[in-house]
Parts: C-alpha cells; structure tokens; sequence
C-alpha cells in the first residue's frame, strides 16, 4: 500500500492506525499492552479450553468443580481473559467517532465483559443445599448441620443465610386454577423482623433475600415414642423413612438409605445418639387406603453389641400396630403415634445470575442497535 499526503522529513503512516492519544502511558502502556496483547487472548483461550475438557471427561462431577471450576487459579484465568477482552476492544475505540454503530458495538462487548464478571462472581459466591424437615420442624438456616447436601462457592459465608427455616405443613392434592400440583410446602423463612411465609409447589417457588427455596422430595415421618412397662414415656423421634421401589411397581415406606441410584431399607439405632442406643430397629409404614396419616406400622428390633453395632442374626422381636396403638417388646412398648410428612427444599443463592441475565438483553440490545445503524447508513448510500 503507497503513502499518500505524507509530509516531507515525516515518518509513513503505518497501518492500521494506533491512535495517537493513547488513555494510559509510559510505564503502566507496557501493563496495558500485556494485557491487550491477541497472543494473551489466544494462551487464555487454550488454557480455559483444556481446563473445561477435562473438568467435563476426565475428573468429572464434584471433584471436578473442587479441583478447577471453583478453584481460585481458574477463576483467577477467567478475569484475566475479561481485562484482556476490555483492553482489547476499548483500546481500539477511544477516541473514535461516536456512532449509532459503534455505539451498539459498545453496548455488546461491555454486556460481554459483564457476562464473564457475573459468570465468576456467581462460582465464588453461590449456595445450593438441601434442607430436610419434618412438618413442624425449625431449624437454623445459617447452621450447615441442617442441609443434607451442600455445594458452595469458595468466599460463600454462611453468615447470609439468617433466621429459621421451617416447615408448616404439607398439603396434598394441592390445585391452582383446577390444575392439579401434587404436594405444596407451607414454609416459612428468615428472622423475627423479616421473616416471609408462602407456599412451593412445583411450578412455584419462595425468594427471600436472595435466596430461592424450591421443593424437591417429600415423604413420611413417623412419631416412634418408646415407654416403659408402665407406660411412662422414655424417648421420642420423628424418624423419617425412604420410598423404595419395589419389582411389582408399588413403594414401601421404611428406614433407610441411598446407596448410588438406589435406595435401601436399613436399620437406626434407637434411641438416636447422642441418648444411648436401646437396639437398633427397622421401621416400615403401610399407608391406609381409607384414611389420610393412618395406616399400620411395622417393628424389627436387632440386638446390639458391646460396642454399639448391630448384631448379625435376625430381629430378637418383630410385630405390627396400628397408628396410635403400642407393639410390647420385652421390657418397652413402642408405638408410632402419628404421621407426618416431611420435604426436601433445595435452597439456591446464585448472585451473577442477576448480572448475566441483564447482560444479555442489554448485548441483544447492542446488536439491534448496531444492526439498524448498519441499515441505515446502507440506506442512504
């Protein structure tokens, strides 16, 4: 390409033209140029691929999201990658002539920059657990022994999560406009000066303070009261049970556990820890097809060993009674006295979902506008 207009005893333009006037110079221009540099963007590029092939491949699941995408070195490589695109872009605009076009260019690459912002605010900030309780329950909301599964960003404080959380009751048959919701959570959450209350179903959830409480899973809880002879009241607990499928397709209810894609029926000790395990028992219910929480309740008792565990051998006392009624063993009465159900709510606090979601409209936004600049200017010529 020839020089045109070049002024006698004056170096050639090079192209394309850096502009003159550059917002940052002398020692902090060589920063600046790092991190503008397209070989930068490329090494980023590369890293963060190979980084996401393997998360998804090779470690896999929860390991995975310990050992890189949560990690601070990975996040550290993503907002590298955001100052490296804004240094890119925005010092090759300054300066410039502000058009309808480059104004949308504008709106499009900072949205972008704010998308990859949201993206490592949110891994380092979220919360998504599992809190199980039974109807009438209250448990802590800040305390982590009250989640059945946690999964959280490195800088999450528990301190966030304040107040209560409890569970109302469960109502079954739930409908909205003739539309049947199947189960719906009365809950109720937060402190005494800002507590919120609502109902979940499936299609509905609750937002406090940023939180989001969804419902997941719900089942029985019965009310297991251990007495003496006399019938004095020793000990009692809601011990929730698991539905675990059986081959002709029906669910029995008992005590137990998952155990990978499946779940077992199992003993527990009785009474729970810390009290001092009396046996270790296995509880099943066989719901009544007359009557809502009523139905029969059925007892094995295992015998446990000096150390606590249970023995091998079958049950030293087996029977059945119905809600209410009492089942003799040996030296205690038991008795399940009520049915209640208790739920699973998935609790979620995803901060950067706020900033993604608005940058995205606000990139759509940049690219109509830049769009209809385009068209208007083809329009004239």
């Amino acid at each position: 390409m020839s020089n045109i207009d070049t002024p006698s005893g004056s170096e050639p333009e090079q192209y394309p033209i850096e502009p003159r006037y550059h917002p940052i110079h002398k020692i902090p221009r060589k920063i600046y140029d790092f991190f503008a540099s397209a070989r930068l963007a490329m090494a980023l590029l590369v890293i963060i691929l190979v980084c996401c092939l393997t998360g998804v491949t090779i470690v896999r699941g929860e390991q995975a999201w310990n050992l890189i995408f949560n990690s601070l070195w990975f996040n550290a490589l993503l907002v590298i990658l955001v100052v490296n695109i804004a240094c890119c872009f925005f010092g090759r605009i300054w300066y410039r002539k502000l058009t309808v076009i480059s104004f949308g260019m504008i709106l499009f690459h900072v949205s972008f920059v704010a998308i990859l912002l949201g993206i490592v605010y949110n891994s380092l900030f979220y919360f998504r657990g599992t809190i199980r309780l039974t109807e009438g329950e209250v448990l802590l909301s800040g305390d982590p022994q009250s989640y059945d599964i946690i999964d959280k960003g490195r800088f999450f404080s528990f301190s966030r999560l304040k107040g209560e959380t409890s569970l109302i009751r469960v109502n079954t048959g739930y409908k909205i406009g003739g539309e049947d919701k199947r189960a719906a959570y009365e809950v109720s959450v937060g402190e005494e000066d800002n507590k919120k209350q609502g109902v979940i179903y499936i299609t509905h959830k609750l937002t406090h303070d940023g939180f989001d409480y969804f419902n997941d899973k719900e089942g029985y809880s019965l009310l297991v009261t251990l007495a003496d002879r006399h019938g004095h009241e020793l000990y009692g607990a809601y011990l929730p049970l698991q539905s675990i499928k059986q081959k002709d397709d029906s669910y029995l209810y008992a005590t137990g556990h998952k155990e990978g894609s499946k779940v077992k029926a199992s003993v527990v000790l009785f009474p729970a820890p810390p009290v001092k395990p009396l046996f270790a028992m296995q509880l099943a219910y066989q719901l009544s097809k007359v009557k809502e929480r009523d139905g029969v309740a059925a007892f094995e008792l295992y015998a446990l060993d000096n150390n606590g565990m249970t023995k091998d051998g079958p049950p030293y006392a087996t029977g059945k009674a119905a809600i209410g009624g009492k089942f003799a063993a040996g030296e205690y009465v038991l008795s399940a006295k009520e049915v209640r159900y208790w739920v699973g709510m998935m609790v979620r606090y995803e901060p950067g979902k706020t900033i993604v979601l608005t940058s995205l409209w606000v990139a759509l936004a940049g690219m109509i506008i830049t769009t209809t600049g385009r068209m208007l200017k083809s329009g004239k010529k």
